[in-house]
């Protein structure tokens, strides 16, 4: 109940704040927790776009909590009709990066997978005002324990790719 009296805020911040207009699109297919594959729905017959999910990042697959991201996201994504919010103008890896809102049940994806405890929001790239409110249902997953916070050493991604980089360089 909590989130549906947050939407209406949430949204307006991540649409105000984007550089570019929200579209519609299908989600096709989940690579991993905040990696999608999604077709606009319009104009027709669009190729797929690789999106990068603004504001968050999730345990790589190999990681500890890894599926549970990428299982959690599936369940909400897959085959659903989504709008993407850009968020920035550059790429990332020949990515979009933007917000993934389901309107028809009121859902930013973002907040779902903080609010699991399946994902940091990465304060190196999180710079719009909604970012707060992540960071607030970060603050109250770790306190409760949830997700990846149930082990008090838990190791953000993009540690754990750094540490993966050095160990395959030996």
């Amino acid at each position: 109940m909590r989130r549906s009296c947050f939407f209406p805020a949430l949204l307006c911040a991540l649409l105000c704040a984007a550089t570019a207009h929200a579209f519609p699109a299908e989600v096709l297919s989940v690579h991993d927790g905040d990696s999608i594959t999604a077709r606009r729905v319009e104009p027709a017959r669009q190729k797929p776009l690789k999106i990068r999910v603004y504001g968050i990042d999730c345990p790589e697959l190999g990681q500890p909590y890894g599926n549970e991201a990428r299982e959690l996201a599936a369940r909400i994504l897959n085959g659903k009709a989504v709008d993407i919010v850009p968020a920035q103008k550059a790429k990332s890896y020949r990515r979009e990066v933007g917000g993934i809102v389901l309107l028809e049940d009121m859902l930013v994806i973002q907040d779902a997978l903080v609010s699991a405890g399946l994902a940091w929001v990465d304060d190196r790239y999180c710079k719009l005002p909604v970012c707060d409110l992540w960071r607030l249902h970060q603050r109250e997953a770790r306190a409760a324990g949830r997700g990846l916070w149930a082990d008090p050493d838990a190791v953000p991604p993009w540690t754990w790719r750094k540490m993966q980089r050095t160990k395959h360089k030996k």
